[in-house]
């Protein structure tokens, strides 16, 4: 029987995040950060939150005026259970971020979206009528996802997003999207970590398997070549952690019934992992932006 969560796994997982992830673009050529009017924050993983504020602190010590944060996100599979009653994504990257010290009217949520390009599409409508430059503050695991989606919102949603605006939005986007870990991604937080990281390397194996099935209609196409190494480990990652339930795939339904058996068992526990990691990632800013 193929044994699971072996250290091949996780050097897979390594080996598939260093290629297909966004690189940090938002230092100059001098290494200061640009001057950002949105700091965009995503998803149900609140690390993303923790890089818009730091961010958030640097502009207003570099620059001496705060930006906007985004907080995209709508109601997702998981994040229904661990998150307080009602609370969307973009709910919860706000309250992380008001825990973080930033003022109330310096968010604005946005969670409509039930999925990545219809998040996208949020973030869209709410930068066309006022463009300026962003700054989205991704975990490596979405990073490629995220990118990809909004670049071909326009083939996408024909009917909504119009061309040169977006060129517009694209030609003032940048990243931040800073190296970590496997370790750090599966803290219990993030939810990500439960049942060995089951959840966290099924994400990663299915970036190749979306740009392998979406390339060209929901995701541009990338404009380079996936190695030979990175398809031959998101294969073996798929095959033993299948992010879409099968009725005939054994280990697919495995997979969710024991995430969301942990899930269950450790909602109070996420919860309070999380409130710990806020309260010392907030004393990390105090040390470093004195706030």
């Amino acid at each position: 029987m193929e044994k699971f969560f072996t250290k091949r796994d996780y050097a897979d997982a390594e080996l598939i995040l260093n290629q297909l992830s966004v690189q940090t673009n938002c230092f100059d050529e001098t290494g200061k950060l640009r001057a950002a009017n949105y700091l965009v924050c995503i998803d149900d993983d609140v690390t993303s939150a923790f890089y818009a504020v730091d961010l958030y602190y640097q502009i207003f010590q570099t620059y001496h005026y705060r930006p906007m944060i985004l907080c995209v996100g709508g109601v997702g599979p998981l994040s229904k259970y661990t998150n307080t009653n009602g609370e969307s994504e973009g709910d919860k990257l706000e309250r992380v971020c008001m825990a973080l010290g930033v003022p109330a009217q310096k968010i604005c949520v946005l969670d409509a979206g039930t999925n990545t390009g219809l998040n996208c599409l949020d973030l869209y409508k709410k930068m066309q009528s006022n463009i300026g430059i962003s700054i989205l503050c991704l975990t490596k695991r979405l990073s490629l996802r995220v990118k990809q989606t909004f670049e071909f919102l326009d083939f996408q949603y024909q009917d909504q997003v119009e061309s040169d605006t977006l060129m517009n939005i694209l030609s003032s986007m940048y990243y931040y999207v800073p190296e970590d870990t496997i370790q750090n991604m599966m803290q219990v937080y993030n939810c990500k970590g439960l049942c060995k990281g089951s959840l966290l390397l099924a994400e990663i194996a299915s970036i190749y398997d979306r740009i392998d099935r979406y390339s060209g209609t929901l995701q541009k196409p990338l404009d380079f070549t996936v190695s030979s190494d990175v398809v031959a480990a998101s294969k073996r990652l798929a095959k033993k952690y299948p992010l879409k339930i099968n009725v005939f795939c054994f280990n697919g339904i495995w997979q969710f019934l024991w995430a969301y058996y942990a899930v269950w068992k450790n909602k109070e526990q996420i919860k309070s992992n999380m409130s710990s990691e806020i309260q010392k990632y907030r004393r990390q800013l105090r040390e470093v932006y004195n706030v």
